[in-house]
């Protein structure tokens, strides 16, 4: 397990924080959404999605996975602003007519967790998820 452990440079330890970002953001949109009127499948297949890629990521070193992880929380962090944007014009405009203004925290506390995901995804994407090895070291 020790020699799994050292494999691994700060690439995946960005990733596997991603994925906890990312767990932290989509049970709290279920369980915000869920009292509020329903589930938007796009948010929370969108969140599920780039858990997936990140995992599979951290088993196979591909930049391709890094972009697809970075999409899907894209995705869900833009579908969920896509979908409140009554609720950010009411807070403007100080009405009450398209949106809840007192869940607006909800909506920039998931957002913001939706966003650290996204920019985790990029950074590491420009990392290495295994260390390369020496011929020294052998």
């Amino acid at each position: 397990m020790m020699n799994r452990i050292k494999i691994f440079s700060v690439g995946a330890y960005l990733t596997i924080l991603a994925m906890l970002v990312g767990v932290i953001g989509l049970v709290r949109y279920i369980s915000w959404s869920s009292s509020h009127g329903g589930v938007d499948p796009i948010v929370a297949v969108g969140f599920v999605i780039a858990m997936v890629f990140d995992v599979v990521l951290i088993c196979r070193d591909d930049s391709i996975f890094c972009i697809l992880a970075t999409v899907g929380y894209s995705l869900a962090l833009f579908s969920l602003l896509a979908d409140s944007v009554g609720t950010f014009v009411d807070m403007f405009q100080g009405i009450n007519m398209f949106g809840d203004v007192t869940q607006i925290g909800n909506i920039v506390f998931i957002s913001v967790f939706a966003a650290v995901s996204a920019v985790l995804s990029i950074i590491v994407s420009f990392m290495p998820i295994r260390k390369a090895e020496c011929e020294c070291t052998k």
